[in-house]
């Protein structure tokens, strides 16, 4: 990104709610994904972490090859309906934020649906003991590892997760919901949480290196996950999709109003996290010194407003 001022972030779900509900909306199917100006960024950094990451950022299980075909194919129809602008079909290639891809590559089908759009991508089946991880290309993991999550039910998936370990009503929850989820019917939820950095990339193994430097307030970003839940209707299977979106705290201050309502929204948020949610986003160190950041941001915006 050019010039000092950071972009005005696109989402602010830290402003109400809890970011521990499962707080589902439907969406149109047309919005299924969002390519925007930074889709070859982000295509480039997937390129480099296959190279370089490969059985970090891709995994799947036996069986799984017909839902990551169907992803695909899904994927390629959204892009040429709906984003008709950002890429053009040509026999078997399909020309993309200036790259040409083999749409019958010998690569896992989910590689290349996943080489085409911004989001992490992950493949869930339904078992006897209910929806499972077989397959993933998440390039951009939120500290957590999919070598750890694959094969695994949504149980195990969220074992560390306050609230949605096995037996919670979360969790029963969560299996009733895919159960019951349509094609066509979209669902989308927003995860949010602070971190020091703003990388894509955020295995745990950099979460735990980043703890071991002093926490500096300012220098954080708000690293928030568009999540969307869209159900095959042929396998029957789900695709789960996983959009980053990262902002340096400082670009708060480009929303209306100086960002004051949001910031307010987010030191209510903090505040209102119990110690072992707080635990959970590694925060338990680091929520007071955040929080006073904001209100010295919310500070000098009421001051720059005093004085205009």
């Amino acid at each position: 990104m050019s010039g000092s001022r950071p972009p005005t972030p696109k989402y602010t779900p830290y402003t109400g709610g809890s970011a521990f509900v499962i707080g589902l909306s439907a969406i149109d199917p047309k919005h299924w994904l969002e390519p925007d100006g930074n889709l070859a960024a982000f295509l480039a950094e997937k390129d480099r972490l296959l190279a370089s990451e490969h059985d970090a950022v891709f995994q799947q299980v036996a069986g799984s090859e017909a839902g990551q075909r169907e992803c695909l194919d899904m994927v390629i129809a959204h892009l040429l309906e709906d984003h008709p602008t950002l890429c053009r079909r040509t026999g078997g290639r399909l020309e993309i934020a200036g790259r040409s891809i083999d749409l019958a590559s010998d690569a896992p089908p989910l590689i290349t649906a996943g080489s085409l759009v911004q989001d992490d991508l992950v493949i869930l089946s339904r078992k006897d003991d209910g929806w499972h991880v077989v397959a993933g290309f998440v390039a951009f993991p939120s500290a957590w590892s999919l070598r750890e999550k694959i094969g695994h039910p949504m149980e195990v998936v969220h074992a560390h997760v306050p609230g949605f370990a096995g037996g919670t009503r979360n969790a029963a929850m969560i299996n009733r919901i895919f159960d019951n989820l349509q094609p066509d019917l979209p669902a989308m939820r927003m995860n949010w949480s602070i971190y020091p950095e703003g990388e894509l990339f955020w295995p745990p193994e950099r979460n735990d290196a980043a703890n071991r430097h002093p926490f500096d307030a300012i220098k954080n970003f708000v690293r928030v996950e568009r999540q969307v839940l869209r159900r095959l209707p042929v396998t029957g299977d789900i695709v789960f999709s996983i959009r980053i979106y990262s902002d340096p705290i400082g670009s708060l201050a480009n929303l209306p109003g100086g960002g004051a309502d949001v910031m307010t929204g987010l030191i209510r948020r903090l505040e209102e996290f119990t110690p072992e949610q707080l635990a959970y986003k590694g925060m338990v160190t680091k929520k007071d010194a955040l929080i006073a950041h904001l209100r010295s941001l919310l500070a000098a915006g009421a001051g720059s407003t005093a004085t205009a």
